[in-house]
């Protein structure tokens, strides 16, 4: 009889724990279930803040259906590209699907651009790579010119550049003389020791006025990468000073040689007329 009330016992706790145990997982449940719609609702009105709009009841409660499928998709990432790229990530996810969100994954910082220019951006991302975005990211609105200007090639290396350097390395190259010439722009700035000094050793001034040329381009060069080892080697410096300098001495020279002729004629019309006055007497 004992036996079978400690059995009997035994059941009643097991039941009420389990109970228990239910009664946690619901909870538990529908608190996670509150703390996500609660970030979900905060994500689209940060989004619909950044894209200058105000969403009504309806649609907050459609969009916040699709953010779940999303995340239940692509990961918990849907809520961070919302959050950077506004409303407008949302739209062309549905528009574009697995590819415009594989690219935005990839690089999240230009997931703002690449959802208002996805009709440029997009072809352009997977033609050449997501390079095209890295450089969007850094100098927004710019990226199609940049492959306009380099190729899909130059993209490649010009995704490696600071953004001061990508502007002006775009500036310069509207000013070459021919593609040839852009192209040595930017694989001699890439292979630099330092990009920022041998863009910095253009003659900009003369380079907006008359254009950038091959001679310009090696020139900076040189003088640039020099600069830098006459730190250790004075033969060096030596070398690049002078050509910094012979412009001026070959200028200097030629000023004087302008100024002084006037004088020499003089002098040799005198010395003409006293041979011939001596020449006339000696007759």
């Amino acid at each position: 009889m004992k036996r079978e009330e400690s059995v009997g016992m035994k059941r009643i706790s097991q039941c009420v724990l389990s109970g228990v145990l239910f009664f946690c997982v619901c909870s538990a449940e529908g608190a996670g279930g509150r703390l996500a719609a609660g970030v979900m609702e905060e994500t689209l009105e940060f989004a619909a803040r950044r894209s200058g709009r105000v969403l009504s009841a309806t649609a907050k409660v459609n969009l916040e259906r699709s953010l779940v499928k999303l995340s239940a998709k692509y990961g918990d990432d849907v809520l961070v590209l919302v959050r950077r790229g506004g409303l407008e990530v949302l739209e062309q996810g549905a528009r574009h699907g697995d590819r415009f969100w594989r690219l935005c994954r990839e690089v999240p910082e230009a997931s703002r651009s690449l959802a208002l220019h996805a009709d440029e951006l997009l072809p352009l991302a997977e033609r050449i790579g997501p390079e095209v975005l890295r450089v969007e990211a850094k100098v927004p609105g710019m990226a199609v010119r940049a492959a306009r200007e380099f190729g899909d090639d130059g993209i490649r290396l010009l995704s490696t550049q600071s953004p001061e350097n990508i502007t002006r390395l775009l500036g310069y190259a509207a000013k070459a003389d021919s593609p040839a010439t852009k192209k040595l722009l930017l694989e001699t700035c890439a292979k630099s020791k330092d990009p920022s000094k041998f863009l910095n050793a253009l003659n900009w001034k003369n380079i907006m006025a008359g254009g950038l040329s091959t001679a310009a381009i090696l020139a900076a060069a040189r003088i640039s990468d020099g600069l830098r080892e006459g730190v250790k080697d004075p033969a060096v410096a030596a070398g690049v000073i002078n050509t910094l300098s012979a412009p001026v001495r070959y200028g200097l020279s030629a000023l004087i040689v302008i100024l002084l002729m006037p004088l020499g004629v003089k002098s040799v019309s005198r010395c003409r007329a006293a041979w011939k006055k001596d020449k006339t007497k000696q007759g």
